[in-house]
C-alpha cells in the first residue's frame, strides 16, 4: 500500500516538472511575442532571463529524470522520490530567481545546489543497486 503512495509520488512530480516545463516555454514565448523578437534577445535583459530559465531547466531535468527512471524500474522508489522532490524544489527556486531582473543570487544558487543534491541522491541509489547486485553475484559463486 504504501509503494502504491510513492509510485502515485513520483508520477505527480514528473506531471508537474512537465507542466513547469510548459509554464516556462510560455514565458519565452510571451516576451518575444510582447519584444516582437522571434529569435535572440535583442539584448533585453527580461527576455534573456526567461530564456536562461527555460534553457537551464532544459539542461538539467532531463539527466535526473534518466537517472530516476533507471531506480524507477529497479524499485528504488525510497531514492527516485527525495531525488525528485528535492530537484521539483530547486529548479522551482532557480528558475523564479533567474527569471527575476533583481534576481536574489542566494536563491539562484540554492536552486543549483537543489538540483546537484537530487542527482547525487540518484548515484547513490544507483551505487546501492550495483552493491547489491555484486553481493548477489557473490553470494551465488560461493560453494
Amino acid at each position: 500500500m504504501l509503494k502504491t503512495y510513492i509510485e502515485i509520488t513520483y508520477f505527480f512530480i514528473i506531471i508537474y516538472l512537465s507542466l513547469f516545463y510548459v509554464k516556462l516555454f510560455r514565458n519565452v514565448v510571451e516576451e518575444r511575442r510582447k519584444l516582437k523578437t522571434p529569435i535572440g534577445s535583442k539584448k533585453n535583459i527580461k527576455l534573456e532571463r526567461v530564456i536562461r530559465a527555460h534553457s537551464n531547466f532544459c539542461e538539467n531535468v532531463p539527466i535526473n529524470l534518466f537517472l530516476s527512471l533507471i531506480l524507477y524500474f529497479n524499485n528504488l522508489l525510497f531514492f527516485a522520490v527525495p531525488a525528485l522532490i528535492t530537484l521539483s524544489v530547486g529548479r522551482t527556486i532557480h528558475a523564479k530567481a533567474i527569471s527575476d531582473i533583481n534576481e536574489n543570487l542566494k536563491l539562484r544558487v540554492l536552486g543549483m545546489r537543489l538540483t546537484i543534491y537530487a542527482i547525487k541522491i540518484q548515484l547513490l541509489g544507483i551505487v546501492f543497486y550495483i552493491s547489491q547486485l555484486i553481493y548477489v553475484l557473490f553470494k551465488t559463486n560461493i560453494p
